[in-house]
């Protein structure tokens, strides 16, 4: 008889496989000096490419106040919330526009404000609306507490054979829903897109935005990479910043420090809510969740450094670009017939494997992606991404160059395993 409870057996069903293999790289990490036989981790998305500057930032900052020997507020520390607002404000929107720290929860995360959300805007068994490729961890984000679920919305156009956001792929995805007597409670929108790196503009969301109000949908509209746009693209704006929301209140913002700040161990996330309500109840529940004191403040006085943050994000920027075409050259050199999708944003590369199955299949793919594995690279194939074509995959390039140039060598060696094995 097992010692859990019925409960805990559906949260241990829920954790996607990617969370087996992680522990199994974090266990064996690649280091070309501590660990060169161990396995280079291209697949979580992190971001090393500052790391020296925000060591020493949070060293600068760091100390330890009174106030960090006791609970902290369940709303995330008052005075931290108004200088996100303030943040928030400066970065993303217009003079009009004035943020409200009554509307705002600091969390666990994204998954945290994702968790949260789950409980307060839907009852068990709702669904949520998800384009598809996205990020997984969505999957327990909503299941954990919640007891909800995804209806993936594919991005892929079969017609054109690109991937596309538009408002007719909700329509589906809410047509089918229904269709299986499930209720849709809400859209989940990630901008910028993981895995696809796409920054989505006004024109393309506004559709969105109004198919929901006219259902009574929430919209959560995850922006955790806005400020992980590559220099020279199109310029990224915020729902905060849209002067007509169909339906404000039920329109909320998420973002960390996970990425945009190279930050995910500090385990902050912000939600900003349409409505008070939201995060006056949604605080009793965070207390379960809500980060430290100390390291809530450590983070307000790094944004109280203005100079500092603004030459951060434009290093980051600089970096994230310089990084991702070496990584995306690297990898078109290594054989003409891999294509990379063209990306604005983010810490990945969207790779088209296709050309090198030797059927287009998921069950190639997973073949693919088991010949990366033993050969120590670690990336993400499409199907545990929810992709609905075959051959897809998903790499960091947001770590250091000998990470990139051992993981390249070592993807050679796979593929060319692969064709070994499959002539």
């Amino acid at each position: 008889m097992p010692m859990y409870s019925n409960r805990a057996k559906l949260m241990d069903d829920d954790c996607s496989l990617l969370l087996w293999y992680k522990s199994r790289v974090q266990l064996n990490q690649y280091d070309e000096n501590q660990n060169p036989q161990g396995i280079c981790n291209l697949g979580v998305a992190e971001n090393h490419l500052c790391e020296e500057e925000l060591i020493a930032k949070m060293r600068s900052v760091s100390s330890w106040s009174g106030q960090f020997n006791y609970y902290p507020d369940p709303s995330g520390e008052f005075p931290f919330r108004q200088r996100l607002c303030a943040f928030f404000n400066e970065t993303f929107c217009s003079k009009q526009t004035t943020l409200d720290p009554a509307r705002m929860l600091i969390s666990s995360g994204v998954s945290g404000t994702i968790a949260l959300l789950s409980v307060l805007i839907a009852d068990a068994g709702d669904v949520f609306l998800i384009a598809s490729p996205y990020y997984t961890a969505f999957d327990f984000d909503v299941a954990a507490m919640a007891r909800n679920s995804l209806i993936k919305c594919p991005l892929l156009n079969q017609d054109i054979g690109e991937f596309s956001l538009s408002v007719e792929i909700f329509k589906q995805g809410y047509e089918n829903a229904v269709a299986q007597n499930l209720r849709p409670r809400a859209i989940v929108l990630v901008n910028p897109h993981n895995p696809l790196g796409d920054i989505y503009d006004e024109v393309v969301m506004q559709p969105i935005l109004e198919f929901a109000a006219e259902k009574r949908l929430h919209v959560i509209v995850d922006e955790i990479y806005a400020l992980s746009v590559f220099q020279n693209q199109r310029p990224f704006k915020s729902i905060l910043n849209y002067t007509s929301l169909p339906d404000p209140e039920r329109t909320h913002f998420l973002w960390s420090f996970s990425k945009d700040f190279a930050l995910s161990g500090t385990r902050v996330g912000v939600l900003y809510a349409g409505t008070k309500d939201i995060c006056r109840v949604g605080a009793k529940l965070n207390f379960l969740m809500v980060p430290s004191s100390a390291i809530q403040m450590t983070l307000k006085l790094i944004l109280d450094d203005c100079e500092w943050t603004n030459a951060y994000l434009k290093l980051n920027q600089c970096r994230l670009t310089e990084q991702y075409q070496y990584a995306k050259t690297q990898i078109e050199q290594m054989d003409k017939r891999i294509r990379i999708r063209d990306a604005q944003a983010g810490l990945f590369l969207w790779i088209d494997f296709r050309s090198i199955l030797t059927k287009v299949t998921f069950e190639e793919e997973h073949k693919l992606f088991d010949e990366f594995f033993n050969h120590g690279i670690y990336i993400t194939n499409g199907l545990a991404i929810g992709c609905s074509e075959p051959g897809w995959f998903r790499m960091i390039f947001t770590v250091k160059n000998k990470w990139i140039q051992e993981g390249i060598e070592r993807m050679k060696q796979a593929l060319n395993t692969y064709k070994l094995s499959s002539s």
